[in-house]
């Protein structure tokens, strides 16, 4: 087959980009392949080329948003290749309707979120499709290491489990992926020895650079400077994308230049669908060449002339970074990639990681950042090894050229040493053994309840949010250690856990606790000022009932919904109605539906995934 007289025919291109036609090869000869090329490199083109082509055969493609779904079907559709898309937005006769078209062969590429894919109803007719190939769009959403973990991507292996004919190939598709996240993608997904196809991530024509703004009026003034050649709605060619880490931020930055003269848009999750849309459109259509944004704009964003990308606060990782960035120079034109580095701005995504349930080894992933903006190498060197890389130095980013000074670098870098040198100061505290002793007392107390920061600022007396809500300002042990460093409680603690003298139990939330220690049998032993406890002995916990087990994960459900649409909890179902759903265990939508406070609307959306919850239970 000639792959090359496809591509000029059907998408009008006179050659593949660099790994295209290797991963496009790989899925026509039925292998699992794993896909990692960079923003821009033509991801999509490796399941569209092979689809257009089938006679009969359906790709299948799992796809994160809706407004990408809708996006990539009217660029098949223009194409002729015969494409549909089928989630919520749509009513049930008409999702039945794609659903029945493709069932008879009649689509060649079928665009669902993973919700919908892992469906009940869509399963059932999903063993009916005549299946070329399975296609999982943004693949590190898959990884619990990634930058933008989304569990309902870790049951997708299902699908292959679930057909009758399980021999199509699975084809992961994603612009950033560190070997472990590679690794962890491959195996969640049930791939069979896959091909990894991976491009190069270095980009010669963008320059990335750092800044480092003392204050928030630094940045502002930066940003004005940055925008000056679209000022006053000049025709300047190209847009730019302003980057913040939150929605607050982000109304902010957009006001700040709406008033100083630019035409700007914004969008965020805070904002409706409809708003959201039209934001979107007149950025993409060149009416509003400046868009400021949270991390939700920007997935399956296909702009070849964005000129400047600025990061006006730090992102979650670096992976999260290089994407965003990467939006840049499509064209392979010219383009700037600023980054403002603020150390309140880390705290700001320290806390942001803290509330992010679902988010695994989120302080690792910041470490890199930190690094990114701290070590004087080469940036692109930086990133490109970030993702096992190796490359000579770019020439072009502001460590190469030695810019930045006007912008307090050499200042910011001597201040980050001498923090860190106070850091490891109070890290090398030396505890006594009393002190070591009541630490260890603290976790035969409480084995496998908390993790190292709680119990560290327990013991030191500190008074923080994650301390009162625990109560723990109460505990006897509270301020026992108090006037010892934080982090030389902490670092004691890893010590241990490095020489497995502390266990460590949960991977999502590590709790600490003494090896061979059974809590039942041993009685509250302290040195204390604050008095000994009444009787010494802990209260065995309680055993969870039948309705609290079912309430719960009626409660994580509604939580992960309210994170994937950006909703509030409450507007998913709020707390006392779950309990009710919890407690009468509805067999039936129309038994859902008669429960007070759910409804019609909550039904339509929401309903098979409670029912199937439920069943479990039965």
């Amino acid at each position: 087959m000639d792959l090359l007289s496809e591509l000029k025919t059907k998408f009008g291109f006179s050659e593949f980009r660099l790994g295209q036609r290797e991963a496009i090869e790989s899925v026509l000869d039925g292998r699992d392949t794993l896909a990692i090329l960079p923003t821009g490199a033509g991801k999509s083109l490796i399941y569209q080329l092979p689809a257009s082509i089938q006679k009969d055969k359906l790709t299948l493609v799992i796809s994160p948003l809706i407004a990408l779904m809708k996006d990539q079907t009217e660029s098949l559709l223009a194409k002729g290749i015969p494409a549909a898309f089928c989630n919520s937005t749509q009513d049930e006769v008409e999702q039945m309707t794609i659903l029945s078209k493709a069932v008879r062969g009649e689509l060649r590429v079928l665009l669902v979120s993973p919700e919908r894919a892992l469906s009940n109803g869509f399963l059932r007719i999903f063993r009916e499709m005549d299946l070329f190939s399975l296609v999982v769009d943004e693949a590190h959403c898959v990884s619990q290491w990634g930058h933008d973990f989304r569990p309902e991507y870790r049951q997708i292996h299902v699908l292959r489990e679930k057909h009758p004919n399980s021999f199509f190939p699975i084809l992961a598709l994603t612009a950033t992926a560190t070997e472990k996240v590679q690794t962890d993608v491959q195996s969640a997904l049930g791939m069979r020895s896959p091909n990894v196809v991976l491009s190069t991530f270095f980009r010669p024509n963008l320059k990335f650079s750092v800044e480092y703004p003392a204050q928030e009026r630094d940045k502002a003034d930066r940003l004005m400077e940055l925008l000056e050649p679209w000022k006053d709605g000049r025709k300047f060619p190209g847009r730019a994308i302003i980057y913040c880490a939150t929605r607050k931020k982000t109304d902010e930055v957009y006001d700040l230049l709406k008033d100083f003269g630019f035409s700007v848009g914004k969008y965020h999750a805070g904002r409706t669908d409809g708003i959201r849309e039209r934001t979107q459109n007149a950025y993409t259509s060149g009416k509003v060449p400046i868009l400021v944004a949270t991390n939700a704009f920007g997935m399956g964003m296909d702009q070849p002339d964005v000129r400047l990308v600025v990061h006006y606060q730090v992102p979650a990782s670096l992976e999260a970074y290089y994407q965003e960035a990467g939006r840049a120079g499509r064209d392979n034109l010219p383009s700037e990639c600023v980054l403002f580095y603020k150390a309140g701005d880390v705290a700001t995504q320290v806390f942001m990681l803290s509330k992010e349930t679902n988010f695994k080894g989120g302080d690792t992933l910041l470490k890199y950042i930190k690094e990114y903006a701290n070590n004087e190498v080469c940036r692109q060197v930086q990133l490109c090894s970030y993702f096992g890389e190796t490359i000579p130095p770019c020439g072009k980013c502001d460590i190469c050229s030695e810019t930045g000074v006007s912008v307090h670098r050499s200042k910011f870098l001597e201040s980050e040493k001498v923090k860190l040198q106070k850091k490891n100061e109070k890290r090398d505290y030396p505890l006594s053994e009393w002190e070591e002793e009541t630490i260890q007392n603290f976790l035969k107390e409480h084995p496998a309840v908390f993790g190292k920061n709680i119990i560290a600022k327990t013991l030191v007396g500190k008074r923080t949010k994650d301390v009162l809500r625990y109560r723990m300002e109460r505990n006897p042990f509270h301020g026992k250690l108090e006037g010892i460093p934080e982090e030389a409680v902490v670092a004691k603690l890893e010590t241990w856990v490095e020489e497995k003298k502390v266990l460590v139990a949960g991977a999502k939330y590590p709790k600490l606790y003494l090896p061979n220690f059974s809590k039942t049998k041993v009685k509250l032993s302290l040195s204390t000022n604050k008095g000994d406890s009444e009787d010494g002995v802990t209260k065995p916990k309680k055993i969870p009932t039948l309705h609290s087990q079912i309430l719960k994960e009626l409660m994580n459900y509604r939580d992960r919904k309210a994170r994937q649409l950006k909703w509030k909890k409450f507007m998913v179902f709020q707390n006392p109605v779950l309990k009710r759903i919890a407690e009468r265990k509805p067999r039936t939508l129309s038994e859902l539906e008669a429960t007070k406070g759910v409804g019609p609307a909550k039904v339509e959306r929401f309903g098979n995934d409670i029912i199937q919850i439920l069943e479990k239970w039965d």
